[in-house]
């Protein structure tokens, strides 16, 4: 799902009246039933057609959060790979919002709430188990001769004093508490081999 506004951002703005083309193209894509239309938001939300998301649902927010965080990823360097909520195995294993090569392999948790200390640190324990498990050696993105684990990318409006064992993040805190993908990237643009793991 994306607002008009995101779709306008991604597919239209390279022309001359990128909202009126979009619109067009939206209002058509909606008459033929292809994609729906939320009307309850402001630009409106449109949805794939088989999309079981409720056009009313608490998850809007956090979905339109994740597609404003690619297009700033974008804004720096397109990604070779790009998956929104990819899955790694059963309930209780990592679960990214977004797993990208961007610069270089990264997953990445957009967290619009505060949560507590300890939930964090669970999502944190959750990673250093899959670490362990070494099953990522596995992705069909991996190169043959060096298996690199994914850099961790936390977006969140707060910090937490969470423990890392066998993972690197990409902020010395250890953390990344910017509200902006773009901040990741100047804090290690002279040196983007820090973002390796």
């Amino acid at each position: 799902m994306m607002s008009r506004n995101q779709i306008v951002e991604l597919h239209f703005k390279h022309l001359k009246n990128p909202i009126n083309s979009c619109n067009s193209v939206l209002k058509r894509l909606t008459r033929d039933n292809f994609i729906k239309c939320s009307t309850l938001h402001s630009p409106y939300v449109y949805f794939n057609v088989d999309c079981n998301i409720k056009p009313d649902s608490i998850k809007i927010p956090h979905f339109l959060e994740l597609v404003d965080t690619v297009i700033e990823m974008k804004a720096h360097r397109e990604t070779k790979i790009l998956m929104i909520e990819p899955k790694y195995g059963d309930k209780g294993t990592i679960e990214p919002d977004i797993f990208a090569i961007w610069f270089n392999p990264i997953f990445i948790e957009v967290q619009r709430n505060v949560y507590t200390k300890e939930v964090m640190q669970k999502k944190i324990n959750l990673y250093e188990d899959y670490y362990d498990t070494g099953d990522w050696k596995d992705e069909p993105w991996q190169k043959p001769d060096k298996k690199v684990f994914p850099s961790i990318l936390i977006i969140t409006p707060t910090r937490y004093a969470v423990k890392v064992q066998n993972l690197k993040f990409i902020n010395p805190l250890p953390l990344l508490t910017s509200l902006k993908v773009g901040q990741a990237n100047q804090l290690y643009k002279p040196k983007l081999n820090l973002l390796k793991m």
